[in-house]
Order: structure tokens, then sequence, then C-alpha cells
């Protein structure tokens, strides 16, 4: 018998919030403009093409987003797609303190649910980034699942939190930093591996201020 295959298909609406959170496009028109076509244009396409193929997938919609395409989010929702968080303006996690970081997720949750009708379960770091409160907070809010780590590269796992590593410090004796890395425990947060190689942004799309930008390899 031949066995099964599922692909899990997500789509992270990042649009405009993508360059004022992550690229360094927050004082370009011109990014801002790229930001405008992925939402206004780019989400339509996406959903014919879904809709053509019979696929039902997940949108990891920044909050930005919901607020700036609520017409195309509200598509998004009626074909029978999942939506997921991915932040509010595409804010890197490890940059925001643990106060800013819960901030927005409790907007985020609050933006998906009066668009859906109900909580989100999945969610999305901005960047692939988790700060040291983000397992936490995600669970202490009802959030089920992450798609951002990748410990493994497809078969889901329980997100584990307390990894300690010794940094590199080249001021003091080898000795200093030649220690292993020290696994903490896991949690009740599932993750969905991520994975760079299989995202289409690093070879397809071009960033300015990137020096390994591509734009198409």
């Amino acid at each position: 018998m031949a066995k099964e295959i599922f692909c899990c298909i997500g789509v992270d609406v990042d649009a405009v919030a993508g360059w004022l959170g992550s690229y360094g496009g927050e004082d370009s028109p011109d990014d801002i403009s790229r930001g405008l076509f992925a939402g206004e244009v780019g989400t339509r396409r996406l959903l014919k093409l879904f809709d053509k193929y019979g696929l039902k997938t997940t949108w990891f919609i920044p909050g930005h987003s919901i607020e700036t395409f609520p017409e195309e989010t509200k598509l998004i929702v009626e074909a029978g797609h999942e939506i997921g968080m991915h932040g509010y303006s595409h804010e890197n996690p490890i940059s925001m303190t643990p106060e800013q970081e819960e901030a927005v997720l409790i907007k985020c949750i609050g933006l998906i649910e009066s668009v859906c009708g109900r909580r989100p379960t999945g969610y999305v770091a901005p960047w692939w980034e988790f700060s040291n409160v983000t397992n936490e907070l995600l669970l202490e809010h009802g959030i089920k699942y992450d798609h951002s780590l990748m410990h493994k590269d497809f078969h889901p796992y329980y997100v584990r939190v307390g990894d300690s590593w010794t940094k590199i410090d080249y001021s003091k004796t080898p000795e200093e930093w030649m220690k292993p890395l020290v696994r903490g425990r896991e949690t009740d947060l599932i993750e969905i591996p991520a994975s760079w190689y299989l995202d289409d942004l690093p070879p397809m799309m071009f960033i300015k201020g990137a020096p390994n930008s591509h734009g198409f390899v």
C-alpha cells in the first residue's frame, strides 16, 4: 500500500508589516508599495490558486495586515482557511520587552477573533525568533502550536525551553567556553518545524539592505 504524504502550506502575509518591522524599508515609499502589492494583489492570486486545486491552508497574518487589508482578510476567512498569528508589525520578539511582546500578542488575538469569530491556535514568530518568554506567553494565551523552530525537518515535536549554551569570549581561556549545550525541558506547545530551505522568501525576495539578498536565483 502506498504511503500517504501530507503537506502543510502556510502563507505569511507580511505585506507592509514586513517592511516596517524587518526588512529595513520603513522609510522607502517603493518598499511600502511592494507591501501593498503583496496585500492587495498577491493575496487574491494565492486565494485563486488554492481554490483551483481545492487546498485549505493556514495564513499567518500580522495584525497590521489584518487592519490594512480588511477585504482581503475577509476573503481568506470566507474561503475556509485557518488564520494564525504573526506579530503586529513583524516585530522581532528578541528585541521587545516581555511586556511589549505580550501586548502585541493580546492585540493580535483580538484582531483575529474579531474576523474569524474564534481565537487563533497557531503562531509563527516574526523573524522566526523566539524570545526567552515567547513559549510561556503563547501557552498562557491559548496557542496550541508554533511554526518557527527547526529542531527537526518535518516531524512535529514539543517545544523545549531552557536550553543553555556558552558563547565564545576570546578574552578568556578556551576552557571557559568549551562546554556543551545543556537541554532544557519540554512544554505543551507543539512545533510544526520551519525550514529556511523550504521558505520561498530568501531566494525570491530582493531586499536592498540585505547583503545576501537575491530576488530570483
